[in-house]
């Protein structure tokens, strides 16, 4: 077992990370959202992604925490994700020196950055409300599946819909063009995106057309009720691996809008899109509704298992 107590009063050094890197930033994330951590399968990629700058504080040599930010909104925001520091490390403000690394950084190498966004999960430090403004929360609600479940699960759903006079419709799938026009729509922009902001898998950005270029490149499904002034939305992400037991998978599903009854055919149609190529494994699928949404979904998805983790997805902001 590595000692971690040696070398805790020297200096922390601050560089962009590399692939080398990959097993120390493994290292301190063992602990990291109990197992669904999203980076394992994310860190190469980031690493590959122009848009993106991704650091790691080391300590003798050693990794100790990682923060990544994502250059959105044309260049004038950018997004904190990834933040973590090593088990060992925390309580002695590591968070917060290698965050004020990257804010250094930003203002030297991307002058255009003038916000700093992030997201983060219910009940987040006095220190960050202290120093970054709420733009919004959303409910999440985390099911757990298997691929071989969905159907029996949709057929055992969908009766609970006739029950209360709905017939099943499926959304309309969106193609690339829709999906700018659509969310590029002021109506869509101003009465179903929160803060007049697109939430993705955790990632807050403006439907900028930059920002929907790149969201197009990551397999997501795009659904709406309909094409012309659509009255609820959603995006959900491809299933991909989480280090939580062997063959995990997470799928994250976001819902735009208020109507219950376009909520239960979103999550239904979503949930059959991202499991439909899956043979096997355990799927966490993850939905984020406005918070007026949770009760409606909570009741209908009654007998599916829960995953106890985030009830909260909170959207913060500051000025660089």
């Amino acid at each position: 077992m590595a000692d971690h107590t040696s070398g805790k009063d020297t200096a922390l050094d601050f560089c962009l990370a590399t692939g080398e890197d990959f097993e120390g930033v493994m290292a301190i994330s063992g602990d990291v959202y109990r197992g669904m951590d999203y980076l394992p399968l994310r860190y190469h990629p980031w690493l590959q992604d122009p848009n993106r700058r991704t650091f790691v504080a080391k300590r003798e040599g050693q990794v100790v925490a990682l923060e990544s930010v994502l250059i959105v909104d044309d260049g004038q925001t950018a997004v904190e994700q990834g933040l973590r520091v090593a088990p060992w490390e925390r309580g002695r403000n590591v968070a917060g020196q290698i965050q004020s690394f990257v804010e250094d950084f930003l203002k030297s190498e991307f002058p255009a950055v003038k916000i700093i966004r992030l997201t983060r999960i219910e009940n987040p430090p006095l220190g960050l409300l202290s120093k970054y403004r709420l733009l919004h929360s959303k409910a999440v609600l985390i099911l757990i599946v298997t691929p071989g479940e969905v159907q029996e699960i949709i057929h055992s759903l969908i009766p609970r819909l006739d029950k209360e006079g709905l017939c099943f419709q499926q959304p309309l799938t969106l193609g690339d063009e829709d999906v700018r026009r659509i969310y590029q729509n002021e109506y869509v922009i101003t009465k179903l995106l929160p803060a007049t902001m697109l939430i993705q898998s955790w990632l807050p950005i403006h439907p900028k057309q930059s920002n929907l270029d790149y969201l197009l490149t990551q397999g997501i499904t795009w659904l709406a009720d309909k094409v012309e002034a659509p009255d609820f939305l959603s995006l959900g992400s491809p299933p991909f691996r989480v280090p939580l037991e062997d063959n995990s998978f997470r799928l994250d599903i976001d819902l735009f809008g208020t109507d219950p009854r376009s909520a239960k055919m979103h999550f239904l149609a979503q949930l059959l899109a991202g499991t439909k190529a899956m043979k096997e494994g355990v799927v966490f699928c993850a939905l984020y509704m406005e918070l007026a949404l949770f009760p409606v979904l909570d009741v209908f998805t009654e007998g599916i298992k829960r995953y106890d983790l985030w009830k909260e997805q909170l959207v913060m902001e500051k000025e660089l």
